[in-house]
C-alpha cells in the first residue's frame, strides 16, 4: 500500500521531517506518495503547521497546543481513517513528523500509533560548540579538528542530530569571531584574511546558518571580551592583546578597541541574516575592572552595536562570577531593545555538571548567585550550562540523573538548558583505533549518540519514558540489547556523579572522572593528576550529604552518629552493586556485532571504574582509621583493599578493556602528555607503597 502524506513542501523545517518519515515508511515495507494540503484526493498523514493549514482539512488545533508542540489526531479524510499532525508552527510540525516516523518503525503500521499531544518543557535546548580557531582552550585536541569542523558535511550531520533529538539552538564559542566573519569599515585590516578567502568564510558560515534554520535550530555566536585578533594588533594597536595569548588577564581597552568590536558586532549582525543571535561572556580579559566599569563596557559596545544594527536579535548574557549580581540584572533589565527573554547562563556546579543534580555551586564559586533569581526576572530567564569536562572517550547515558536534575531545577525563571564541554569537540573523533571493524560511527557525536538522545529528548519532554530510548536501540542492535543495554549504561554510568559528589571540584581541570584525574595545573608531571589515596584522604566532599573519609574516621573512632549522611562504605556498596548489576544485564545481549560490542566494552570500563573507586573508599576509610588508631589490622586491610583482587586488579581491568579499541589521545588535562588509562598504572602501584611504606602516629 503506498502511503499518501499531505503537506506544505515550501516548509524546510516540514521538508526535512518528512525526509525521516519517508524512510520509515520504507523501512517498514511500504511505499510512499507525497501531495499538497491544498490538493483533493486521498490523505493517509496530514502535516499541518499553523491553524489555516488545518482548517484546510476541517479540523482545528487543539488550545492546548503550544509552540513547538504537536498533537497526532486520527480523523476521517474522504471516508477513510487518516493521521493529522496539528502544530502552531513548524517547528512543532517537524517534532510531530518526526515522532510519527519513530514511532511508525516501533509499531509497524500507522493503525497502532496512538494519539497524543506534546508540547515542549523547555524553550530553550541548546548545545555548547567550541570552535577550534581562536579557541578558548589550546591544545593538540583542539588542533586536528579544524578541517572536521570547517566541512559543511559535518555539520549536515550534526544538525540533522540535533533536530531529530529536539534541540533548537545552537551556540557556537571562541574568543574572538569577528576576523573570520567581516572585515570591519574602519579597520579593514583586523581581518588577516584576503577577499578571497574571507569569501570562503562568508559562505560557510552563510551555509551553517542557513542549514541550522531549515531544521528548526537558531545559532548564536558567543564570545569573550576585549580580544582583537593579530591582525589587529599588528595593524592597529602594538599594545592589544592577541587571541593566542592566555585568556586570562587583566584589561587592556581604548577606544579604537571598543569602536573596532562594536563595528564588529553590527556588521555581523547585519552581514548574517540567519544569525540568531550573539552572546559575551563577561569576566575574561577584565580582572583589574570594577565590576561597574565591566558591565559598562558590555553596555557601551555590545549593546551599542546590537543597537546600531539592521534588524534585533537575540542575546545571551553570562552570569559574571565575580559581579554583584544587581549590576548585571540591572543592565539587562532596564534595557529595553533586546528580545525578550534574554538568556542568562549559569554554570550548574560549576564546570562538572555530573557531580551532583543539586546545585551546589556556580562559576567561580560565587555567593550570591541566587540574586539574579530571588526576586524573579521580569525580561530575561535563567539557562543552566551542562558543563562536561569528565567524561569525553567513554559513552554515558543515565536517563534517570537528567530526569532528577530536570526535576530539581526547572523553575518558572529557568528558560533552559545548554549541554557541551570546553576542552571536547565532538567532531573527528581521534580516540579511535582506525579502521576497527566496531567504528560505525563517522563523527565523535555519533559514537555519543544516546548521550545526545537523552538529553535532547528529555529537555523536550522529561517524560519521555525509556522505553523510546531502548527501541531506539533495538533498532541499532537487535531486541535483546534494547532491552538490557539502557539497564546496563545506567547502572554503571553513575561512577562520575558518585566521584564529583566525593571529590571537591572547581574549575576545568580539577577534576576528569572517566581518568580519575584531577589537577589545577596546566603544566605539570602525568603522575601528579591521578586522584591518588592521599588526594581522597585529604579532601573534603562536594556534596555536604557524603562524609569524607577522615570525617567518617573522626566520627567512627568517637561513636559519633552517621544518621543523616551517606558514608564512603555506604557509596562503595552502592558502586560495587550498580557495577555488577550493568555486568549482568550485559551478559543478558545474546546480539552481537562489532558496533554493539563497543558500546558493551565502555559499559564495562565504567563497571571496572566503579569497582576501583569502590575499593580505593574501603582502602581509603581503612587507612583514615588507622591514622587515628594507630592500629596494624586497619593499614593491611587498606592495603588489602588497594591490592589485587581488588583495586589493582579493576585497574587493569580496566586497561585490558580500553587499550584495544583507544589510542592514546590528546587531552586538555594532561597538556602535552596523551592519556590512556595504562598511564596511571604506576600510580595504582603507588598507592599500595604509600600504605604499607606508612607509619603514622595515632592522633587521638
Amino acid at each position: 500500500m503506498a502511503i499518501a502524506v499531505a503537506f506544505r513542501t515550501a516548509s524546510p523545517q516540514v521538508c526535512f521531517a518528512v525526509d525521516k518519515l519517508k524512510e520509515a515508511i520504507l523501512a517498514v515495507g511500504e511505499t510512499y506518495e507525497t501531495g499538497e494540503l491544498n490538493r483533493p484526493g486521498h490523505v493517509h498523514i496530514a502535516i499541518t503547521s499553523s491553524e489555516e493549514e488545518a482548517a484546510m482539512l476541517g479540523l482545528a488545533v487543539d488550545t492546548s497546543v503550544l509552540a513547538e508542540g504537536f498533537e497526532i489526531r486520527r480523523f476521517v479524510h474522504q471516508g477513510q481513517q487518516a493521521l493529522a499532525i496539528l502544530a502552531r508552527d513548524e517547528s512543532g510540525a517537524m517534532y510531530g513528523v518526526l515522532g510519527l516516523a519513530e514511532q511508525l518503525r516501533d509499531h509497524l503500521e500507522l493503525s497502532f500509533i496512538p494519539e497524543c499531544i506534546t508540547n515542549a518543557r523547555l524553550a530553550f535546548r541548546a548545545l555548547k560548540f567550541n570552535l577550534p580557531w581562536s579557541s578558548y582552550r589550546m591544545n593538540a585536541c583542539f588542533d586536528l579538528q579544524h578541517e572536521t569542523v570547517r566541512d559543511l558535511s559535518f555539520w549536515q550531520s550534526f544538525l540533522d542530530m540535533m533536530a531529530v533529538n529536539r534541540y533548537n539552538v545552537l551556540t557556537l564559542w571562541n574568543l574572538h569571531p569577528f576576523p573570520y566573519m567581516v572585515r570591519s569599515v574602519h579597520f579593514p585590516k583586523a581581518t588577516p584574511f584576503s577577499d578571497e578567502e574571507l569569501t570562503e568564510w562568508k559562505q560557510y558560515w552563510t551555509s551553517l546558518f542557513r542549514m541550522a534554520k531549515d531544521r528548526g535550530i537558531e545559532t548564536y555566536v558567543i564570545n569573550w571580551n576585549i580580544f582583537v585578533s593579530e591582525a589587529f594588533k599588528e595593524h592597529y594597536d602594538a599594545q592589544a592583546v592577541d587571541d593566542l595569548q592566555f585568556y586570562y588577564g587583566d584589561a587592556y581597552s581604548t577606544e579604537q578597541i571598543k569602536q573596532y568590536t562594536r563595528e564588529s558586532v553590527t556588521q555581523m549582525i547585519d552581514e548574517y541574516p540567519d544569525l540568531a543571535g550573539l552572546g559575551i561572556s563577561l569576566g575574561e580579559r577584565m580582572d583589574d575592572m570594577a565590576p561597574e566599569a565591566r558591565q559598562t563596557w558590555i553596555e557601551e559596545v555590545y549593546y551599542e552595536g546590537m543597537k546600531n544594527a539592521g534588524r534585533p536579535v537575540k542575546f545571551i548574557h553570562r552570569a559574571p562570577f565575580s559581579v554583584d549580581p544587581l549590576i548585571t540584572r540591572t543592565s539587562i533589565e532596564k534595557n529595553g531593545f533586546m528580545p525578550e527573554p534574554v538568556w542568562v547562563e549559569v554554570k550548574f556546579n560549576w564546570s562538572h555538571s555530573y557531580s551532583s543534580s543539586k546545585l551546589l555551586l556556580t562559576h567561580g564559586g560565587s555567593k550570591g548567585m541566587e540574586g539574579y533569581w530571588n526576586p524573579p526576572p521580569t525580561n530575561y530567564k535563567i539557562t543552566w550550562m551542562i558543563r562536561n569536562e569528565d567524561f569525553f572517550t567513554l559513552r554515558w547515558a543515565q536517563p534517570d540523573f537528567i530526569r532528577e536534575h530536570l526535576a530539581e531545577n526547572i523553575h518558572d525563571y529557568v528558560g533552559g538548558y545548554y549541554v557541551g564541554s570546553e576542552c571536547f569537540i565532538p567532531a573527528k573523533d581521534y580516540s579511535h583505533v582506525e579502521d576497527s571493524p566496531q567504528m560505525s560511527w563517522t563523527y565523535a557525536f555519533e559514537k555519543h549518540w544516546l548521550y545526545y538522545m537523552l538529553w535532547g529528548r528529555l529537555l523536550y519532554d522529561p517524560s519521555t519514558p525509556d522505553t523510546v530510548f531502548q527501541n531506539e536501540i533495538s533498532q541499532r542492535y537487535g531486541e535483546s540489547a534494547g532491552k538490557h543495554l539502557l539497564r546496563a549504561f545506567s547502572s554503571v554510568c553513575k561512577m562520575p556523579m558518585a566521584l564529583g559528589s566525593f571529590f571537591s571540584f572547581t574549575w576545568d581541570f580539577t577534576l576528569y572522572a572517566e581518568g580519575f584525574i584531577a589537577t589545577n595545573r596546566t603544566e605539570y608531571n602525568s603522575g601528579e593528576a591521578f586522584i591518588s589515596l592521599k588526594d581522597l584522604l585529604e579532601s573534603k566532599t562536594f556534596d555536604p550529604a557524603y562524609l569524607s573519609l577522615r570525617d567518617y574516621a573522626d566520627r567512627w573512632v568517637n561513636g559519633e552518629s552517621m544518621d543523616g549522611f551517606i558514608t564512603p562504605l555506604q557509596l562503595a556498596d552502592t558502586l560495587e552493586a550498580d557495577a555488577h548489576e550493568g555486568l549482568k544485564a550485559l551478559s543478558t545481549i545474546v546480539d552481537s556485532t562489532p558496533a554493539l560490542s563497543s558500546e558493551t566494552a565502555d559499559v564495562e570500563a565504567w563497571a571496572y571504574l566503579s569497582l576501583y573507586l569502590a575499593a580505593k573508599l574501603r582502602a581509603g576509610v581503612c587507612y583514615a582509621l588507622y591514622e587515628k588508631t594507630g592500629e596494624e589490622d586497619d593499614r593491611r586491610n587498606a592495603q588489602h583493599w588497594l591490592e589485587a583482587p581488588y583495586a589493582a586488579k579493576h585497574w587493569e581491568d580496566l586497561i585490558d578493556v580500553t587499550k584495544s579499541r583507544y589510542k592514546k589521545q590528546p587531552l586538555m588535562h594532561l597538556g602535552e602528555t596523551l592519556f590512556s588509562w595504562e598511564l596511571f598504572r604506576p600510580q595504582v602501584a603507588a598507592d599500595i607503597v604509600f600504605v604499607g611504606g606508612n607509619q603514622v602516629t595515632a592522633v587521638n
